[in-house]
């Protein structure tokens, strides 16, 4: 369950479809590029300059494609759990490993 909603075997069922299906997964990442740009300039308002830190286009860039990325996997881990597992905590597994990284 996340945020009091509980897997619902459709949703399930069509993020299977999504990420098994190449042509439509294909599809799925093209929106989900065009959102990425759409989010970057948000982010990179967002962030604060300091010396030392990379250019704000970089760090916007990274910082929304890792999350979109740790979405993707959360999301597909989820379905093909059939929801058994939290998509919340799957969420937080997932960044949690980028962090720890390194």
């Amino acid at each position: 369950m996340i945020d009091g909603i509980r897997f619902r075997p459709r949703a399930g069922v069509l993020s299977r479809l999504i990420f098994d299906t190449p042509s439509l997964h294909s599809r799925y990442i093209e929106k989900r590029l065009r959102w990425q740009a759409e989010l970057v300039p948000v982010i990179r308002a967002r962030l604060g300059k300091g010396p030392g830190r990379p250019a704000p286009d970089t760090q916007a860039k990274a910082i929304v494609a890792t999350v979109f990325a740790c979405v993707d996997t959360a999301t597909e881990l989820w379905a093909g759990h059939d929801g058994r597992i939290d998509l919340a905590d799957l969420y937080d597994q997932c960044l949690a490993a980028v962090r720890d990284h390194g």
